[in-house]
């Protein structure tokens, strides 16, 4: 796992304005004159406590409720992050209109609170509830990713947290680390930066978190991982179907109690290496097959490539009895139902 430091926000912002200058074509002018409307706009709201009785919630400009927000709200509530609700007011009414924040503002009053931290802005424009909502929620913001929940629960545990997604995120973790795979997404690998220290990366956490769920001692992660990265040394990527395929394939054989012998993994992948040399060739063509077969269809990444995998591997003599989904699942390679292209030209009768 990349490490990442705790920094200071005036070295973080120093490097931020280099960069916006470097890569992003803002100019010190650009600049001069931002700051300068900066300093011409508003004060900061001031936040304080006030009576949810006072609030009101002007459906014209704010989202409809949703309603299971409202209850993972409640189940997890901690006043501490509570953050204040961003709402406006016109000088001498007694209505304060929110414009950000509805959700946490119905749960705490579901939940019994009478009063609520809120930052108003005191204006005579009617239409800034609208401009304020649309600058807080069109403005890009990035969403947490998965891979900013596993660094996070990462920091949990090590602070001494034993919640079970938080052991589990540390399992998980272990495997990448004992097999010196780097476990990042792909604009990550990419920066200079954030690069892992490792040869190899995977970038897929909700596979790995698949692998990990069904075995939370980590050995179907290990496994899957090591199988890849053994068979196929010189790509730098693990890749993501023939790494959701051998996942596949194993919670099927656990779910129908089939025995599989001890290194099937790398077996499998070992015979269907005969065919195409490289992890990423026999995804695209488990895709190719994929939409030959099932004309229409949508990719079922689990399925396609667990039952791609396990009839190509047929097809070279492999012996193992591996699992499928059933007939309805068959790619056609067992029936000799072949897209065109799907493999190399000197194997084409």
């Amino acid at each position: 796992m990349t490490k990442r430091l705790t920094r200071k926000l005036t070295d973080v912002a120093q490097e931020v304005e280099q960069q916006l200058k470097a890569h992003y074509n803002v100019t010190q002018k650009d600049l001069d004159n931002w700051c300068t409307a900066a300093r011409l706009s508003q004060p900061f709201p001031v936040s304080n406590m006030i009576g949810t009785n006072m609030l009101w919630i002007d459906y014209e400009v704010q989202r409809d409720v949703l309603h299971k927000h409202i209850i993972n709200i409640m189940k997890k509530w901690d006043s501490r992050i509570c953050s204040p609700v961003s709402a406006c007011t016109i000088p001498g009414s007694d209505r304060i209109d929110a414009y950000d924040g509805q959700h946490r503002t119905i749960a705490a009053l579901v939940l019994g609170f009478k009063e609520i931290p809120c930052a108003v802005v005191e204006t005579t424009d009617p239409n800034f509830a609208s401009f304020a909502f649309e600058m807080l929620n069109d403005t890009g913001v990035r969403r947490l990713n998965p891979g900013d929940l596993h660094r996070n629960a990462l920091v949990r545990y090590k602070n001494g947290s034993r919640d079970v997604k938080n052991v589990m995120a540390r399992t998980m973790q272990d495997q990448f680390d004992l097999l010196e795979i780097d476990l990042q997404d792909k604009g990550s690998r990419a920066s200079d930066n954030l690069r892992g220290d490792h040869d190899y990366f995977f970038s897929h956490f909700k596979y790995a978190q698949k692998a990990i769920e069904v075995d939370p001692k980590g050995g179907t992660l290990h496994a899957i991982l090591e199988a890849i990265k053994n068979t196929f040394p010189l790509q730098e990527e693990i890749d993501q179907g023939v790494f959701i395929g051998l996942y596949e394939l194993q919670r099927l054989a656990r779910e129908y109690n089939i025995a599989l012998p001890n290194g099937w993994m790398s077996l499998l992948l070992t015979t269907l290496k005969q065919t195409f040399k490289s992890s990423h060739l026999i995804h695209s063509k488990a895709k190719l097959q994929w939409e030959h077969s099932h004309p229409g269809a949508g990719w079922v990444a689990p399925t396609a490539m667990a039952n791609f995998m396990r009839e190509l591997y047929m097809l070279n003599q492999g012996t193992i009895n591996l699992p499928t989904h059933g007939a309805g699942a068959s790619v056609g390679i067992t029936a000799g139902n072949y897209a065109p292209g799907l493999f190399p030209m000197q194997e084409v009768v």
